[in-house]
């Protein structure tokens, strides 16, 4: 998959969520294999997504070497996912992958994609109103 491809799953993963009602999408290419992608995702309910990845096509293959979702309803976060090597998850087994919840516990996560966070946004706290 180069990174064109990856971009287009992207948007196809954001255009097949039926909650999302507006979204935008920056793409920084560096080059033809390195891309910044960032954006914001909101939600018929009011509330936002903002992620960012830093990629890389290696060989083929797609390297996230930086990424971070945050779910939030106005300022307040809900959860987030991210790789950042912040010293307060090194004591999770699957750091870097980490997991920021609502009550600021730091809890394990594998490396994640933003379908699967839409996928988590939509099946469980879209529904819900807190």
């Amino acid at each position: 998959m180069n990174i064109s491809e990856y971009i287009s799953k992207i948007e196809s993963a954001i255009n097949s969520a039926p909650s999302i009602t507006n979204y935008n999408l920056n793409i920084d290419r560096k080059s033809d294999d390195i891309a910044f992608l960032s954006g914001t995702i909101e939600f018929r309910n009011g509330s936002i997504l903002d992620f960012k990845e830093f990629i890389e096509n290696a060989g083929g293959k797609i390297e996230k070497y930086k990424y971070a979702y945050n779910y939030r309803r106005g300022k307040d976060s809900v959860f987030r996912y991210d790789n950042a090597p912040d010293p307060k998850a090194k004591g999770v087994k699957t750091f870097p992958f980490h997991r920021h919840l609502k009550d600021g516990t730091i809890a394990e996560s594998k490396e994640i994609d933003l379908a699967v966070v839409l996928a988590e946004i939509e099946g469980s706290y879209f529904l819900e109103d807190n």
